[in-house]
């Protein structure tokens, strides 16, 4: 039975899924008291995948549902209040061999849009942007899709724009290490407990914990098999590195666009400068960091158990690969800049990039909305829809079955973020 609209929601985790979870709750059942829990101080919380300094938004895929989906995002981010002075449209240039740029454009022809967006090649891009990637590595290179709206957001910002606007609709937002689900005596769930020793008690609650996900259903039900994520998601991280550029660089990247490179010896991105002149730079290549948990007998991958999760301890190996990427994209432009610092970025990623947006089959009102697997940020602004949609009994069959916890795993959205070494070999 759907909960009702005066009922309560515990919400865990304060990244994309949980705050805009919170905040399509709030517009739907304005009555209910809703809760959103971290063990941050403040909102989002700062490990979360979420909080950074951009984030690109686009609707370049090659997958045809999640390109119309992220066209019904970019819309609100183009035209909504809340998010329009976050975004920026600076274009996207995706260097790739596989011919995505031609089923991109596939896509965009069967829904009917007409963005603008084309195939060039190396010579034309070397011309564009004031020659500032003439000097890329365009080995075995032949077509580069080229989109002049897509773009990226402020990701901090934007999402600490979506809890003001939750906390003036009356969500609450609690400072809480959540150490484990609280079951009642049927089993079903009825809240969580914290480490401090309080029990918090719902009606529902949702899950949208990312990289936590599997540890902290290990910790809850060690004893229950059935209520384990399994293989559903996986923590998984890439490293991204900062580059402060001097006032004298800063006319000349300006205009920069959003530019990924997905050849090897290269495999990375680079976002737009921001305001104060920062650059940042991803590894497109993602590990995890598995562990034995003795209490559920299963081995999960989860974030390194300190306070900061390790995020910004980064091995040499890491940071010569945000190095090979700042190369492989600028080539000498940048010769002699130094990385000003690193971070390691978690995330939970699931076998076909799918998000789970889901009941719990196993335990009652236990609901899961995460696995952003790399790409879920830019739908900041519609996922709560979803998510709230799910818990109401009326999300569309198709999309309840795309996004179940038990389900076909077939399909890819973003296979190529797949995590396939670990943290451990990373030194």
């Amino acid at each position: 039975m759907p909960p009702s609209a005066k009922g309560s929601y515990l919400i865990i985790g304060s990244g994309v899924f949980g705050i805009s979870t919170a905040y399509y709750l709030s517009l739907k059942y304005p009555e209910a008291s809703i809760t959103v829990l971290d063990r941050s101080i403040e909102f989002p919380c700062p490990l979360a995948a979420s909080h950074d300094f951009n984030k690109i938004v686009r609707a370049d895929y090659g997958n045809p549902f999640y390109c119309k989906l992220a066209l019904e995002a970019r819309k609100l981010w183009k035209t909504d209040p809340l998010y329009s002075s976050f975004y920026h449209e600076s274009g996207m240039v995706n260097v790739d061999d596989t011919g995505l740029g031609r089923r991109i454009l596939k896509n965009y022809e069967d829904l009917d849009e007409h963005p603008g967006a084309s195939i060039i090649n190396p010579d034309e891009l070397k011309l564009k942007f004031d020659g500032l990637f003439t000097d890329t590595n365009y080995e075995g290179v032949d077509e580069i899709f080229y989109n002049p709206v897509s773009g990226w957001a402020e990701a901090t910002a934007a999402v600490k724009a979506v809890v003001e606007a939750s906390t003036v609709r009356g969500v609450k937002f609690v400072s809480a290490n959540v150490e484990q689900l609280y079951f009642n005596e049927s089993g079903s769930c009825a809240g969580v407990k914290c480490a401090d020793g309080r029990i918090m008690i719902a009606d529902s609650t949702i899950l949208s914990t990312g990289a936590g996900t599997a540890k902290l259903l290990a910790r809850s039900a060690s004893n229950h098999p059935e209520l384990q994520s399994g293989d559903r998601v996986t923590a998984a991280a890439v490293v991204t590195g900062i580059i402060r550029l001097s006032l004298e660089q800063r006319p000349r990247f300006k205009n920069s666009p959003v530019f990924i490179h997905s050849m090897a010896g290269v495999l990375g991105e680079v976002l737009p400068m921001t305001a104060d002149g920062l650059l940042k730079f991803c590894v497109d290549v993602s590990f995890k960091n598995s562990l034995q948990d003795e209490l559920s007998r299963q081995v999960i991958s989860a974030p390194p158990d300190m306070t900061d999760q390790n995020q910004h301890k980064v091995s040499e190996t890491l940071k010569e690969e945000c190095s090979r990427v700042l190369k492989g994209v600028f080539g000498t432009e940048l010769a002699g800049s130094q990385f000003d610092s690193f971070r390691i970025c978690w995330d939970g990623i699931t076998p076909n990039q799918d998000f789970i947006i889901s009941s719990h089959p196993r335990c009652q009102n236990l609901y899961i909305a995460t696995g952003g697997s790399f790409h879920g940020w830019k739908f900041l602004p519609i996922i709560g829809k979803y998510v709230v949609s799910m818990i109401s009994g009326d999300l569309e069959d198709g999309l309840r079955k795309r996004w179940a916890w038990d389900r076909d795993q077939q399909g890819s959205a973003h296979q190529k973020i797949i995590p396939k070494r670990e943290l451990c070999d990373l030194v």
